[in-house]
């Protein structure tokens, strides 16, 4: 059975997330339009990039597109001082107390970064560009607005290739021989079914409940089973199997569900999990030769009193990953709350993140590669990996991958590395395609 689309709600959020992007990239796209043609020299990657988004910002293809341009001409001078307003509120007596910076100054250089690098006052305190080293270096920040929009835009297949679909992308990869995380029901219009058929039945085991279709982390549960036909939850309410199952298929009314054995990670890693399932998220992307190179990584963790998810948007916390030893760096929240700051042991557990080496790294990194494989027309995707007791596993891939989390945890721009240069090669070969 096919998931169900994505519900009104759903699609309202998805609008909302776009019209941000119009108004963060606005001005990059004015200052293009006032500068005439296009420059005939490009220095880096970056700047191709910003090049593209620019001239592709006004080719509106349908009308909501051309709405959403007009809104944001409309609302981006109210939305930039009310934007510099909330984050420096947030954030700017901890950054004065932590750099000696005045708050005043924080101000103008939020001003300044958005009008002349499109960097809007969200990103001012994710990417640190309160450090003069950083800021200086402002133009060679991949941003959203254009990985998210125009570059990743045009790099889709042409087909549907199901690998948006959980279900879908599961049973492909155990076709392949790419180890993944296994489906063991499908609820979808109030109908569970088991992908190899038989009666619906929630396995004797912890389990986590996420949507077939969805990102972010959200609207995912994790239940434990408790024995018998007994699961808790996080918060500690117990249901039978049949009241879960009932749940879920009353939910499965709105959004397609999976139901997933609850992973396990490696014992070495136990201390920094906070007890839910810490991942990799690894960056693949075709290189020149028509192979799938990884280029960037991070290790994410939970903190405090989330012990369902690790993501970073969900509160969660990163250190970077050496891709060729797997060895962490310090880890950081994704820095929209300047309070938690960097660490080198985890904030709940006191446990050492900085220096430590993931197990079983140049297996997770082929392991990335050959998954990318099984969807070779794709050319980007961001791997969730875990490291189980006995080797890596892919949880899923994300096929318009988050670049905010390692330009923040690597900190410092991707737009002059190797992502960037493979990114641009791509988007340049999907332009030349269409001539």
């Amino acid at each position: 059975m096919k998931a169900k689309p994505a519900s009104r709600y759903d699609r309202f959020l998805h609008q909302m997330e776009l019209l941000a992007y119009d108004l963060a990239g606005l001005p990059m796209a004015v200052r293009a339009l006032v500068a005439g043609p296009r420059p005939t020299t490009v220095t880096t990657s970056a700047q191709y990039l910003h090049t593209v988004y620019a001239r592709l910002y006004w080719q509106k293809r349908n009308l909501l597109a051309l709405l959403r341009t007009v809104l944001a001409i409309l609302l981006f001078p109210l939305a930039l001082p009310v934007s510099i307003a909330v984050y420096t509120q947030r954030n700017g007596r901890i950054i004065r107390e932590r750099t000696g910076k005045p708050i005043s100054r924080q101000i103008a250089e939020q001003a300044w970064l958005s009008v002349v690098h499109s960097i809007a006052p969200y990103w001012y305190y994710v990417f640190e560009l309160h450090e003069d080293a950083l800021r200086a270096r402002a133009g060679l920040y991949l941003q959203r607005h254009e990985t998210k929009g125009p570059a990743y835009g045009m790099l889709q297949p042409a087909t549907d290739d199901g690998m948006q679909d959980k279900l879908v992308f599961s049973a492909a990869c155990l076709a392949h021989a790419v180890c993944a995380a296994p489906v063991v029901l499908d609820v979808t219009g109030g109908v569970a079914s088991e992908p190899g058929g038989g009666a619906p039945r929630l396995p004797a085991r912890d389990i986590f409940v996420k949507p077939r279709v969805g990102r972010g982390g959200r609207h995912a549960e994790r239940w434990d089973w408790s024995g018998g036909d007994a699961y808790t939850s996080v918060d500690g309410h117990v249901v039978t199997e049949r009241a879960l199952m009932a749940r879920l298929e009353r939910l499965s009314a709105e959004r397609s569900y999976i139901v997933q054995p609850r992973l396990a990670n490696h014992p070495d890693l136990a201390d920094l999990n906070n007890g839910a399932l810490a991942t990799v998220r690894i960056v693949t992307i075709r290189d020149e030769l028509g192979g799938f190179e990884a280029t960037d990584a991070v290790f994410r963790m939970a903190i405090g009193r989330n012990r369902t998810v690790d993501n970073f948007h969900a509160g969660g916390i990163a250190a970077a990953v050496d891709i060729k030893t797997g060895a962490l760096g310090l880890a950081s929240n994704l820095g929209t709350d300047a309070r938690i700051g960097w660490h080198a042991t985890h904030p709940t557990s006191g446990a050492r993140i900085e220096g430590r080496v993931l197990p079983f790294w140049p297996e997770l990194v082929d392991l990335a590669c050959r998954a990318h494989a099984v969807f070779p027309n794709r050319v980007i995707v961001g791997w969730d990996i875990a490291v189980l007791v006995d080797g890596p596993c892919v949880v899923e891939g994300n096929t318009r991958p988050d670049l905010d989390i390692h330009q923040r945890i690597g900190r410092g721009p991707l737009g002059d590395g190797r992502l960037s240069d493979l990114l641009a090669w791509n988007v340049r070969r999907a332009i030349d395609a269409r001539r």
